[in-house]
């Protein structure tokens, strides 16, 4: 029996007709999801030269797509700043709980830094890699960051692997780094924090290894819109 001729690769350019028709359908807003995540599987597995070439135009539209929901954005600057001062200000207040002997400085600062530190070592290992970022945009009260997503996509496999499993430490780190710091008796703040760890670690480790399995989604939440799951889906493309 004749074995089926091979599907084609799609050429470069023709990956570059279907960014630019994505861009006129979001343009005359016609645009109906489905082509924008079949393009990016395709693009994460090309050779890097391509997706470098095609970089701006992927930040352009994912800025676009990003902006079909209305949100109050605030510059990048001003979202970093926000996650700093709160970081320091957490410093500051577990200090002064340590020196009085206090537990719920410590708890209340496990809650801060669980927020803050996991964009702030995502944005620092993307620094390091590449992969910058448009603006900030406000959840609530708390800033989230618009990725540049074109200089992800640019970046090695190995790279985003990395800067996804980065986005995963931040909340254990955050909720478990006050607890060095408590008096051995001061139980009830010690178990919050070890607790608030426990859970940040389930929240990036379960969606991992679903994700790995080749899962999309847990129940109603698409695993592919946290950092775990993401690098278990760059993870499982990298082993074809």
């Amino acid at each position: 029996m004749p074995m089926p001729d091979a599907v084609p690769a799609p050429s470069a350019a023709s990956l570059a007709g279907r960014l630019a028709e994505i861009e006129r359908d979001l343009d005359a807003g016609r645009y109906r999801p489905g082509p924008w995540q079949a393009l990016l599987t395709e693009l994460r597995s090309r050779p890097r030269t391509e997706r470098v070439a095609l970089a701006q135009g992927i930040s352009r539209v994912s800025d676009k797509l990003h902006a079909r929901e209305p949100k109050r954005r605030i510059s990048f600057a001003a979202g970093v700043l926000a996650e700093l001062v709160f970081t320091i200000l957490g410093a500051a207040l577990l200090a002064w709980g340590v020196r009085h002997h206090l537990g719920w400085p410590a708890v209340l600062v496990a809650i801060i830094w669980t927020m803050t530190l996991q964009p702030l070592v995502k944005i620092l290992v993307g620094a390091l890699i590449g992969v910058r970022y448009s603006y900030a945009y406000l959840m609530g009260v708390e800033p989230r960051f618009k990725m540049r997503y074109g200089t992800y996509i640019a970046a090695p496999r190995g790279a985003r692997i990395l800067f996804h499993l980065s986005g995963a430490v931040g909340s254990p780190l955050g909720s478990w780094l006050p607890i060095p710091f408590l008096a051995p008796d001061l139980h009830a703040a010690r178990i919050f924090c070890w607790v608030l760890f426990g859970v940040n670690v389930l929240i990036n480790v379960v969606p991992f290894f679903i994700a790995l399995a080749g899962r999309r989604r847990l129940g109603p939440i698409r695993l592919s819109l946290g950092s775990a799951a993401s690098a278990a889906q760059e993870i499982r493309e990298a082993r074809g």
